[in-house]
C-alpha cells in the first residue's frame, strides 16, 4: 500500500549559515514550518532576518553536544518530525601532499557531523510519530575528486551507514533517507576560494539551481523513498567519470597538483626504498 506524503510540521536543520542549509532555512521558515536551526556558531544576521526559527548553538562535531540537544528536544516535546543532517564543508587535503589535519576536519563534520545524531535518535523512546532522517550526501560516491579525499570518504561512508540503518529500521518510526547531490550551484561545490578560476567557471555552468534542490528535498522529505538522486541528469556524467577511471590508464587520477606541477618521484640516482 503506497503511503501518502506527511505533513511537515516542524523540522531540524544543520548547516545553515549559507548555501544549500540556508535556502532550506528559507523554505520552510516562509512555509511557516517550525525551524530548529544548529550552527557551530550565532550568525546575527541570519538570525534577525528569520525571528520565528529557534536557533541553537551547537557544534555537530561534539557527540556530547549534540545528544544534550536530542535529549532536551524529547524531553520537551520539540522533536522535529524531519532532521536535515546537512552540515558539511570540502577541502583540499590530497594536492601536493596529504593533508591529515584538513582531512580528519572534513571527516569529522560531514561523517560524524550526522552520526552524533543518530546514537541518541535510536535511545529516543518511540511516540508513534515518524522521524524522517535525511543525510545530505553526494553522488561523488560513484567518482570522487582525488584532491577532496576527506569529502570523498567521508559521503562514502555516510551513505553506507544510512543504507544499513533504512534496511534495520524499515517500518519503524525512523525513517533513515539519503539525499544524493550531484553539481549544485553552492560554494562547497564550486570551491571559488579553492579551485583555479576556470575549474570554477565550469563547475557553475554545469550546477542546479539552488532554488530547485531546495523544493526536490523538501517534497522527498514527507515521502518514505529511500534515496533522491538530484539532478537526475548528472547521473551519467558521474558513470562516465566512474568508467573512466577503470579504463583509461591516468584518467582523473591527480597525478599532478592543481598548480600543474609533476607529482613527487624517485630520485634516479637514489633507492627509493630508503
Amino acid at each position: 500500500m503506497r503511503r501518502k506524503p506527511v505533513e511537515v510540521k516542524s523540522v531540524l536543520i544543520t548547516g545553515t549559515t549559507s548555501g544549500l542549509g540556508r535556502g532550506l532555512l528559507q523554505h520552510y521558515a516562509e512555509q511557516a514550518v517550525k525551524v530548529i536551526s544548529v550552527n557551530r556558531g550565532r550568525v546575527a544576521e541570519l538570525e534577525a532576518q528569520y525571528p520565528s526559527v529557534r536557533f541553537e548553538c551547537v557544534d555537530v562535531r561534539s557527540a556530547e553536544g549534540v545528544e544534550s540537544l536530542v535529549r532536551d528536544l524529547a524531553a520537551s516535546g520539540d522533536l522535529p518530525d524531519v532532521f536535515i543532517l546537512n552540515a558539511g564543508i570540502n577541502r583540499l587535503d590530497n594536492d601536493e601532499a596529504f593533508d591529515l589535519p584538513l582531512y580528519r576536519e572534513v571527516i569529522e563534520t560531514n561523517l560524524y557531523g550526522a552520526l552524533n545524531f543518530i546514537a541518541p535518535l535510536t535511545r529516543v523512546p518511540s511516540t508513534g510519530v515518524a522521524r524522517h532522517i535525511v543525510a545530505i550526501s553526494s553522488m561523488v560516491n560513484y567518482a570522487g575528486n582525488p584532491y577532496g579525499l576527506g569529502y570523498y570518504t567521508s559521503k562514502k561512508a555516510l551513505t553506507a551507514c544510512f543504507d544499513v540503518w533504512a534496511d534495520m529500521y524499515a517500518q519503524t518510526d525512523l525513517v533513515f533517507k539519503q539525499v544524493m547531490l550531484g553539481p549544485v550551484q553552492t560554494a562547497i561545490y564550486t570551491m571559488g576560494d579553492q579551485l583555479p578560476r576556470w575549474m570554477v567557471r565550469i563547475k557553475s555552468l554545469s550546477s542546479a539551481s539552488l532554488d530547485g534542490t531546495v523544493r526536490a528535498i523538501s517534497r522527498f522529505a514527507r515521502t518514505r523513498k529511500r534515496k533522491l538522486i538530484y539532478p537526475l541528469r548528472a547521473l551519467p556524467a558521474f558513470g562516465a567519470m566512474w568508467l573512466g577511471r577503470r579504463l583509461i590508464p591516468g584518467f582523473f587520477q591527480g597525478r599532478k597538483t592543481l598548480d600543474g606541477r609533476a607529482r613527487r618521484r624517485p630520485s634516479a640516482d637514489r633507492d627509493p626504498m630508503r
